[in-house]
Protein backbone atom coordinates (compact mmCIF):
# COMPACT_ATOMS: atom_id res chain seq x y z
CA UNK A 1 0.00 0.00 0.00
CA UNK A 2 1.52 3.54 -0.28
CA UNK A 3 2.55 5.27 2.20
CA UNK A 4 0.18 8.03 3.65
CA UNK A 5 0.35 11.60 2.79
CA UNK A 6 0.57 14.79 5.47
CA UNK A 7 0.32 18.42 5.23
CA UNK A 8 2.94 20.53 6.71
CA UNK A 9 3.66 24.20 6.74
CA UNK A 10 6.22 25.59 4.13
CA UNK A 11 8.63 26.58 6.43
CA UNK A 12 9.09 23.57 8.42
CA UNK A 13 10.32 21.89 4.85
CA UNK A 14 12.63 24.40 3.94
CA UNK A 15 15.75 23.04 5.75
CA UNK A 16 14.74 19.06 5.10
CA UNK A 17 17.32 16.63 4.07
CA UNK A 18 18.27 13.29 4.47
CA UNK A 19 19.08 11.89 7.43
CA UNK A 20 17.65 14.41 9.42
CA UNK A 21 14.25 14.71 11.31
CA UNK A 22 11.26 16.09 10.67
CA UNK A 23 8.50 17.00 13.40
CA UNK A 24 4.85 17.36 12.95
CA UNK A 25 2.04 19.05 15.08
CA UNK A 26 -1.29 19.71 15.43
CA UNK A 27 -4.39 18.17 13.24
CA UNK A 28 -1.74 16.46 10.77
CA UNK A 29 -0.10 15.01 13.89
CA UNK A 30 -3.40 13.92 15.25
CA UNK A 31 -4.76 12.03 12.43
CA UNK A 32 -1.29 10.72 11.79
CA UNK A 33 -1.07 9.37 15.30
CA UNK A 34 -4.93 8.65 16.34
CA UNK A 35 -6.47 8.22 13.17
CA UNK A 36 -4.34 6.23 10.61
CA UNK A 37 -2.17 4.90 14.03
CA UNK A 38 1.02 5.29 12.71
CA UNK A 39 4.08 3.38 14.22
CA UNK A 40 7.73 3.52 14.08
CA UNK A 41 9.08 1.93 11.05
CA UNK A 42 6.26 2.96 9.04
CA UNK A 43 6.81 4.87 5.79
CA UNK A 44 5.52 8.32 5.16
CA UNK A 45 5.40 11.72 2.48
CA UNK A 46 5.05 15.20 4.27
CA UNK A 47 4.62 17.60 1.37
CA UNK A 48 4.30 21.51 2.25
CA UNK A 49 1.12 21.04 -0.61
CA UNK A 50 3.67 23.60 -3.47
CA UNK A 51 5.75 20.65 -4.54
CA UNK A 52 8.63 20.22 -2.11
CA UNK A 53 7.64 16.64 -0.95
CA UNK A 54 9.82 14.22 1.83
CA UNK A 55 9.78 10.79 1.86
CA UNK A 56 10.81 8.93 5.09
CA UNK A 57 10.30 6.83 8.34
CA UNK A 58 8.20 7.36 11.70
CA UNK A 59 10.37 7.29 14.45
CA UNK A 60 8.09 8.20 17.26
CA UNK A 61 4.04 8.50 17.17
CA UNK A 62 2.70 10.60 20.32
CA UNK A 63 -0.88 10.95 20.96
CA UNK A 64 -0.66 13.62 23.46
CA UNK A 65 -2.26 15.72 23.47
CA UNK A 66 -0.72 17.30 22.20
CA UNK A 67 -0.35 14.81 19.32
CA UNK A 68 3.55 14.95 17.83
CA UNK A 69 4.94 12.25 15.09
CA UNK A 70 8.59 12.69 14.02
CA UNK A 71 10.03 11.35 10.77
CA UNK A 72 13.29 10.31 9.75
CA UNK A 73 13.80 12.41 6.17
CA UNK A 74 15.38 10.08 3.48
CA UNK A 75 14.61 11.89 0.63
CA UNK A 76 13.97 15.41 -0.40
CA UNK A 77 12.02 15.85 -3.89
CA UNK A 78 10.85 19.51 -5.68
CA UNK A 79 7.95 18.55 -7.97
CA UNK A 80 7.88 20.66 -10.73
CA UNK A 81 4.94 22.03 -12.19
CA UNK A 82 3.66 19.97 -14.64
CA UNK A 83 3.35 21.62 -18.28
CA UNK A 84 1.31 22.45 -19.84
CA UNK A 85 -0.99 23.22 -17.27
CA UNK A 86 -4.40 21.87 -17.50
CA UNK A 87 -7.08 24.44 -15.58
CA UNK A 88 -10.45 22.90 -15.08
CA UNK A 89 -13.35 25.64 -15.69
CA UNK A 90 -16.39 24.77 -13.70
CA UNK A 91 -19.82 25.57 -13.93
CA UNK A 92 -21.87 26.01 -10.95
CA UNK A 93 -24.73 23.09 -10.64
CA UNK A 94 -27.50 22.46 -8.31
CA UNK A 95 -27.21 19.40 -6.01
CA UNK A 96 -23.45 19.95 -5.23
CA UNK A 97 -22.59 18.20 -8.70
CA UNK A 98 -19.59 20.78 -9.06
CA UNK A 99 -18.22 19.91 -6.01
CA UNK A 100 -18.41 16.23 -7.29
CA UNK A 101 -16.39 17.89 -10.00
CA UNK A 102 -14.06 19.72 -8.23
CA UNK A 103 -13.21 16.39 -5.93
CA UNK A 104 -12.41 13.99 -9.01
CA UNK A 105 -10.87 16.82 -10.84
CA UNK A 106 -8.02 16.69 -8.06
CA UNK A 107 -7.88 13.29 -8.02
CA UNK A 108 -6.93 13.81 -12.21
CA UNK A 109 -4.31 16.20 -11.57
CA UNK A 110 -6.08 19.49 -12.59
CA UNK A 111 -3.72 22.22 -11.52
CA UNK A 112 -6.29 24.89 -11.26
CA UNK A 113 -10.08 25.29 -10.87
CA UNK A 114 -11.96 28.50 -11.72
CA UNK A 115 -15.97 28.44 -10.52
CA UNK A 116 -17.86 30.17 -13.47
CA UNK A 117 -21.16 31.65 -12.91
CA UNK A 118 -22.79 30.57 -15.99
CA UNK A 119 -26.00 32.35 -17.79
CA UNK A 120 -27.64 28.69 -17.01
CA UNK A 121 -26.54 28.06 -13.63
CA UNK A 122 -29.52 27.17 -11.26
CA UNK A 123 -27.12 28.35 -8.43
CA UNK A 124 -26.18 31.84 -7.87
CA UNK A 125 -23.20 32.76 -5.87
CA UNK A 126 -23.74 36.37 -4.03
CA UNK A 127 -20.91 38.15 -2.66
CA UNK A 128 -21.13 36.20 0.55
CA UNK A 129 -21.73 32.76 -1.39
CA UNK A 130 -18.72 33.02 -3.39
CA UNK A 131 -16.38 33.29 -0.58
CA UNK A 132 -17.73 30.40 1.25
CA UNK A 133 -18.17 28.23 -1.91
CA UNK A 134 -14.60 29.14 -2.75
CA UNK A 135 -13.42 28.13 0.85
CA UNK A 136 -15.83 25.15 0.47
CA UNK A 137 -14.29 24.07 -3.06
CA UNK A 138 -10.77 24.42 -2.11
CA UNK A 139 -10.98 22.38 1.10
CA UNK A 140 -12.18 19.57 -1.30
CA UNK A 141 -9.04 20.15 -3.17
CA UNK A 142 -6.40 20.18 -0.64
CA UNK A 143 -8.49 16.78 1.08
CA UNK A 144 -8.30 14.66 -2.04
CA UNK A 145 -4.80 16.04 -3.21
CA UNK A 146 -3.39 14.17 0.25
CA UNK A 147 -5.78 11.22 -0.67
CA UNK A 148 -4.05 11.13 -4.12
CA UNK A 149 -0.46 11.71 -2.91
CA UNK A 150 -0.05 15.31 -4.96
CA UNK A 151 2.75 17.14 -4.16
CA UNK A 152 0.66 20.49 -5.29
CA UNK A 153 -2.80 21.07 -4.00
CA UNK A 154 -4.53 22.74 -7.23
CA UNK A 155 -5.82 26.20 -6.45
CA UNK A 156 -9.51 27.35 -6.51
CA UNK A 157 -9.95 30.71 -8.41
CA UNK A 158 -12.72 33.45 -7.47
CA UNK A 159 -15.56 32.90 -9.38
CA UNK A 160 -16.02 34.34 -12.80
CA UNK A 161 -19.01 36.11 -15.06
CA UNK A 162 -19.23 35.39 -18.40
CA UNK A 163 -17.96 38.31 -19.67
CA UNK A 164 -14.94 38.89 -17.93
CA UNK A 165 -13.93 34.87 -18.10
CA UNK A 166 -14.08 35.19 -22.35
CA UNK A 167 -11.97 38.47 -21.69
CA UNK A 168 -9.66 36.84 -19.82
CA UNK A 169 -9.18 33.68 -21.97
CA UNK A 170 -9.31 35.95 -25.18
CA UNK A 171 -6.42 37.89 -23.50
CA UNK A 172 -4.57 34.72 -22.61
CA UNK A 173 -5.46 32.57 -25.83
CA UNK A 174 -4.30 35.64 -28.15
CA UNK A 175 -0.65 35.77 -26.57
CA UNK A 176 0.12 32.60 -27.31
CA UNK A 177 -0.04 31.28 -23.69
CA UNK A 178 -2.41 28.64 -24.14
CA UNK A 179 -5.58 26.35 -25.58
CA UNK A 180 -9.07 26.88 -24.42
CA UNK A 181 -11.44 24.03 -25.29
CA UNK A 182 -15.21 24.15 -24.31
CA UNK A 183 -16.65 20.75 -24.07
CA UNK A 184 -19.84 20.72 -26.21
CA UNK A 185 -22.17 18.00 -27.71
CA UNK A 186 -22.24 19.87 -30.68
CA UNK A 187 -18.65 19.97 -31.14
CA UNK A 188 -17.79 17.67 -34.51
CA UNK A 189 -14.29 16.95 -33.23
CA UNK A 190 -12.36 15.42 -30.27
CA UNK A 191 -10.25 17.20 -28.19
CA UNK A 192 -7.31 16.00 -29.45
CA UNK A 193 -7.92 17.80 -32.72
CA UNK A 194 -8.52 20.91 -30.10
CA UNK A 195 -5.12 20.59 -28.73
CA UNK A 196 -3.68 20.58 -32.30
CA UNK A 197 -4.78 24.10 -33.27
CA UNK A 198 -3.46 27.16 -32.14
CA UNK A 199 -5.67 30.59 -32.05
CA UNK A 200 -5.51 32.44 -35.30
CA UNK A 201 -3.10 35.33 -34.98
CA UNK A 202 -1.10 33.73 -32.29
CA UNK A 203 2.51 34.34 -31.59
CA UNK A 204 4.97 31.52 -31.18
CA UNK A 205 5.59 30.58 -27.61
CA UNK A 206 8.82 31.35 -25.84
CA UNK A 207 10.43 29.20 -23.22
CA UNK A 208 9.36 32.01 -20.40
CA UNK A 209 5.50 31.82 -21.47
CA UNK A 210 3.56 28.96 -19.04
CA UNK A 211 1.32 27.50 -21.11
CA UNK A 212 -1.95 26.24 -19.76
CA UNK A 213 -5.25 24.15 -21.93
CA UNK A 214 -8.82 25.47 -20.53
CA UNK A 215 -10.93 22.85 -20.45
CA UNK A 216 -14.60 24.65 -20.03
CA UNK A 217 -17.59 22.70 -18.93
CA UNK A 218 -21.07 24.22 -18.76
CA UNK A 219 -24.02 23.92 -15.80
CA UNK A 220 -27.09 21.62 -16.32
CA UNK A 221 -29.20 23.81 -18.64
CA UNK A 222 -25.81 24.16 -21.15
CA UNK A 223 -23.82 26.90 -22.42
CA UNK A 224 -25.78 29.83 -23.84
CA UNK A 225 -25.33 30.79 -27.46
CA UNK A 226 -23.81 34.64 -26.11
CA UNK A 227 -21.51 32.49 -23.90
CA UNK A 228 -20.50 30.26 -26.67
CA UNK A 229 -20.14 33.19 -29.56
CA UNK A 230 -18.18 34.84 -26.91
CA UNK A 231 -15.62 31.90 -25.98
CA UNK A 232 -15.31 31.08 -30.03
CA UNK A 233 -14.47 34.72 -30.27
CA UNK A 234 -11.42 34.45 -27.63
CA UNK A 235 -10.10 31.65 -29.76
CA UNK A 236 -11.21 28.94 -28.01
CA UNK A 237 -12.11 25.58 -29.88
CA UNK A 238 -14.82 23.25 -29.48
CA UNK A 239 -14.73 19.36 -28.46
CA UNK A 240 -16.71 16.63 -27.46
CA UNK A 241 -16.31 13.79 -25.54
CA UNK A 242 -17.84 11.12 -27.43
CA UNK A 243 -21.58 10.14 -28.60
CA UNK A 244 -23.04 10.44 -25.05
CA UNK A 245 -24.28 13.80 -23.58
CA UNK A 246 -22.69 13.33 -19.73
CA UNK A 247 -24.13 15.30 -16.76
CA UNK A 248 -22.70 18.79 -15.84
CA UNK A 249 -20.24 16.97 -12.88
CA UNK A 250 -18.82 14.97 -14.92
CA UNK A 251 -17.47 16.28 -18.36
CA UNK A 252 -14.75 17.84 -16.74
CA UNK A 253 -13.29 14.95 -15.10
CA UNK A 254 -13.42 13.12 -18.42
CA UNK A 255 -12.10 15.73 -20.56
CA UNK A 256 -9.63 16.02 -17.89
CA UNK A 257 -8.64 12.14 -18.37
CA UNK A 258 -8.78 12.26 -21.90
CA UNK A 259 -6.46 15.40 -22.20
CA UNK A 260 -4.27 14.43 -19.70
CA UNK A 261 -3.28 10.87 -21.83
CA UNK A 262 -2.99 13.02 -25.08
CA UNK A 263 -0.51 15.50 -23.51
CA UNK A 264 1.89 12.47 -21.69
CA UNK A 265 0.83 13.65 -18.60
CA UNK A 266 -0.07 9.85 -18.28
CA UNK A 267 1.87 6.81 -18.83
CA UNK A 268 0.70 5.39 -22.47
Amino acid sequence: MTAPLFWAPPAALTQAAPGLTLVLEGEEAHHAVSVKRLRPDQPVWVSDAAGRLISGAVTSAVAGPPAVLTVLVSRVEDVPKPDPRLILVQALTKQRRDEGAVAAATGLGVDAIIPWQADHSVVRWDKARAGRGRERWQALATAEAKVARRAWVPQIGPVAQSVELAAALGQMLGAGRGTGIVLHEDATSGIAAALEMEPIGAPAPTERQARSVYLITGPEGGISDVELAAFKAAGCQLARLGPEVLRAGLAGPAGLAVASHLLGRWAR
